[in-house]
């Protein structure tokens, strides 16, 4: 199981690590993995890297691409795939911050979508994992 969070990145940044992602990862794992004495810190970091979501546009786009396939449902901001032909069941929850994806695929359904959003980077902290979505082939 792969746990993706997926953030949208702030120009600056974007600018600054696009086409070396690496500081941009390991600034956030700094964040994940914060000591609860250093969560202000974290925080104010974490708010100059990252722009909120447009919760409703991306639900909706969501929806819009994925309501014919019979594999996907949707309960609120909440998107699921479960599709037992592809071995793949693949949940995506849309934050204010952030989206959470997790997923039995390395390259889950979702990620067709969202790589059409601007400045999306995608970080799997767990396996190290971390890529801009504009660059990925899906």
């Amino acid at each position: 199981m792969r746990t993706f969070y997926i953030f949208k990145i702030n120009k600056e940044f974007v600018t600054l690590t696009k086409n070396c992602p690496y500081n941009l990862f390991k600034s956030m794992e700094e964040i994940y993995y914060t000591d609860k004495n250093d969560l202000s810190t974290a925080y104010n970091i974490y708010e100059q890297i990252i722009l909120p979501l447009d919760k409703t546009k991306i639900n909706l786009d969501l929806f819009e691409k994925y309501k014919e396939n019979d594999h996907y449902t949707k309960f609120r901001s909440t998107h699921m795939i479960n599709n037992f032909y592809s071995d793949e069941q693949t949940k995506l929850i849309v934050n204010s911050s952030f989206i959470l994806l997790r997923s039995t695929k390395s390259t889950p359904t979702f990620l067709k979508k969202l790589s059409e959003f601007e400045n999306m980077f995608a970080c799997d902290f767990e396996n190290k994992d971390y890529f801009w979505l504009d660059k990925i082939a899906v």
